[in-house]
């Protein structure tokens, strides 16, 4: 496996740089008929990349909103997100911050948010923010690279090819950026009582749900 690489990206030229992104597999179909099991209990794991062009879009939507037909008079040069542009795009996204257990300990990383909970991914089984009653509800080019590699298969022994040595590989070099917004946040929302809100918010939502739907449990 070669060295993890800290990607770069320039707000005019994003789009070019990610089509290197493998399409992966396309199992709408098979997700149609089980109704979405893997969403509904986790949400995708984004990749660098997919983190990327997302930030690339937002300033871009920014820029316009800001300059009009203007003439764009940034500089255009590759440079590496800073905190407070990650923090901010995390909080306004569909987004959030997770970790697992790596070789060396936790490993954070950005997947799909869950329904009802926050940028700080403490809840770790919930279902997908995307997921509407037709299927994930973002446009295939702008699904994550864990959604994207999912195998759907008929007789649902799903496989995930974006696994979590690629994971660890390709997020090493965003560690300490992460874990800088985690730490940031987590205590406080905490303290605050927001995460037993989520909680709380969501087993509504579940509840709710299930009543619409007949589910019985």
């Amino acid at each position: 496996m070669t060295g993890a690489k800290i990607l770069v990206y320039n707000e005019k030229n994003v789009l070019a740089k990610v089509r290197m992104m493998d399409e992966g597999y396309v199992s709408e179909e098979i997700c149609r008929t089980c109704g979405g099991v893997c969403c509904k209990a986790k949400g995708c794991s984004l990749s660098p990349e997919d983190m990327l062009r997302e930030l690339a879009r937002r300033a871009g939507e920014e820029r316009e909103l800001r300059n009009g037909a203007e003439q764009d008079s940034g500089d255009g040069r590759d440079r590496l997100p800073d905190i407070s542009e990650l923090e901010s795009w995390l909080q306004e996204s569909q987004c959030a911050i997770d970790h697992f257990s790596g070789q060396t300990g936790p490993y954070y990383y950005i997947r799909m948010r869950h329904k009802c909970f926050t940028f700080i991914g403490v809840d770790a089984m919930g279902e997908c923010i995307a997921l509407t009653e037709k299927g994930c509800g973002l446009p295939y080019e702008r699904r994550p690279k864990g959604g994207r590699y999912l195998e759907g298969r008929q007789d649902r022994h799903c496989q995930q090819h974006y696994t979590r040595e690629q994971m660890e590989e390709d997020w090493k070099p965003y560690q300490a950026l992460l874990k800088e917004i985690w730490d940031r946040w987590y205590l406080r929302l905490e303290d605050e009582g927001v995460f037993e809100r989520c909680e709380e918010e969501y087993m509504q939502w579940q509840r709710k749900t299930r009543q619409m739907t007949g589910e019985t449990r």
